[in-house]
């Protein structure tokens, strides 16, 4: 089921980021080389409109428009999921800041969102009339692989794989 609405998904256009073709601010860009770039994120639900045009800009300096629609929605999903679930403000400390990194490796495109959570990402049982609760079944029918992961400074990693397009 999932192969079937992946295979869809790639083969429709996202006009929103096809015509507004936004450049990321130069401040956002914390590029460690030319085949990677970050941007640390507020804990505010508008960092997930901020991700979605830093994804749009990065994936077309590396020339992979058609990846844009698919990582565009994973982005938005993982960040909407950081900002809700890993960054709670613990005593008198703020909630800390979600972190963004794509990856452009040999073969695949890499999404990486660092937060201060512990807990693992849920996916929620299957519920068409639930009207959220989706995000890591979009995300597990658009990317060929995702997971998570503790880090070493306690933090939490999710990460999402997609499969650069043939040349």
């Amino acid at each position: 089921m999932y192969q079937a609405e992946q295979v869809a998904s790639t083969q429709v256009r996202d006009r929103r980021y096809e015509d507004r073709r936004p450049e990321a601010p130069k401040s956002m860009l914390s590029e460690t080389t030319d085949r990677q770039c970050r941007i640390a994120l507020p804990p505010v639900p508008e960092s997930a409109g901020v991700a979605r045009d830093f994804t749009a800009a990065a994936l077309r300096k590396w020339h992979l428009d058609s990846l844009i629609s698919d990582a565009v929605l994973i982005v938005s999903e993982l960040v909407t999921n950081a900002i809700s679930h890993g960054t709670k403000s613990t005593g008198p400390e703020p909630p800390g800041s979600v972190e963004l990194t794509w990856s452009y490796q040999v073969s695949r495109l890499i999404c990486v969102i660092i937060d201060q959570g512990t807990e693992p990402p849920v996916m929620a049982p299957a519920d068409d009339e639930a009207e959220s609760g989706h995000g890591l079944q979009i995300v597990a029918a658009l990317a060929a692989a995702w997971g998570w992961t503790i880090l070493g400074t306690g933090e939490k990693a999710v990460w999402a794989a997609l499969h650069l397009p043939i040349r």
